[in-house]
Order: structure tokens, then C-alpha cells, then sequence
């Protein structure tokens, strides 16, 4: 029972950085000038009434706040039944983990048409390299285009792992 009266060391208060909570001062101030002015404008306004009034407004509001809180008392031991609040567990939506950029990628980036055409192209290429009359041919486009050939050997590689990843679950169709 003496520990609850005992006095207590104070710490001592940790300099802190005024620029931190610059925002958290501002709001204060504009909190304390609404309390100000609420106030105010009650003194105001209650200026203009008689004590017999003030004694008035003052039984008004101390008969309905303990007639409430009488109400509150009588009917939380009144009710048989224990109302238990239960905590609901929280259901996470299936969309959490996406970031968003799903929805901009087109699912199939090169279709089927595209990489046979690109198939056509490439083995067209070969067969110009493997000629003597058709190598002075691919090595103009070559010298013309110089990363032609990578970018070739880039793409039936995206079109392959496109082909056999999945997509969020789906499989991707490219026909």
C-alpha cells in the first residue's frame, strides 16, 4: 500500500531531434486552437443565460449521464447470459502476394506464328552460311546487323521457357 504513494526517480528526458516532430507540434497547436475556440464559443453562449437556467442545464446534463451510467450498470448484472466476444480470424485476400505487374504483361509474348517465321528466318540464315556463294550474302546482313543472330537465338529461348513455364497457375496456350 506505501509503494502506490512512494515517489519515483524521475528519468531524465532524451534530447530530441525539433525537427522530428515538427508535424507532431503543429498538429497539437491546431488540436488546442479547436478546443479554444469550442470554448470559447460555449462561454459564450452561456453568458447569455440566468443562473436559474445554468442550474437548469447543469441538473439536465448530470440526471441523464448518471441515469445512463445506472442503466449501463443495471443492465450489465441483470443479462443471464455472458456475451463472449470472439476474435474472427483474419482471411487474407488470394491477391496479396501479386505486385500489380501481372496485369501489364500480355500472357503469350510471342506467338506461335512469330517464332515459325522466326524459325524460317534463322534456318534460311544457316543455309546461306553453309554455301560459299551464300556466305558473302549472310556475312552482309551480319556486318549490316551486327546482333541479328543473338537476338534470334534470344528469342527462341524466351518462346521455349514461355512454352513450358506457368503462369500463375495456368498454362500458357500459344495456338
Amino acid at each position: 500500500m506505501l509503494s502506490l504513494f512512494k515517489k519515483r526517480k524521475k528519468h531524465k528526458a532524451k534530447e530530441h531531434d525539433p525537427t522530428r516532430y515538427a508535424s507532431v507540434k503543429r498538429m497539437a497547436a491546431w488540436f488546442l486552437g479547436r478546443q479554444r475556440h469550442c470554448a470559447d464559443m460555449m462561454q459564450r453562449k452561456s453568458e447569455r443565460l440566468s443562473p436559474t437556467g445554468k442550474l437548469v442545464l447543469l441538473s439536465l446534463f448530470c440526471l441523464s449521464a448518471s441515469s445512463m451510467s445506472i442503466y449501463l450498470v443495471a443492465t450489465s448484472l441483470s443479462r443471464k447470459t455472458n456475451k463472449v466476444i470472439s476474435v474472427p480470424a483474419i482471411k487474407t485476400p488470394a491477391y496479396t502476394a501479386r505486385t500489380g505487374d501481372e496485369n501489364t504483361r500480355s500472357p503469350v509474348l510471342i506467338s506461335r506464328q512469330e517464332f515459325l517465321r522466326i524459325e524460317r528466318f534463322r534456318r534460311y540464315m544457316d543455309s546461306l552460311s553453309r554455301n560459299v556463294s551464300g556466305r558473302l550474302v549472310y556475312d552482309s546482313i551480319v556486318k549490316r546487323r551486327p546482333g541479328l543472330m543473338d537476338s534470334l537465338a534470344l528469342i527462341e529461348h524466351m518462346y521455349q521457357s514461355q512454352t513450358k513455364s506457368y503462369n500463375y497457375g495456368t498454362k500458357n496456350t500459344n495456338d
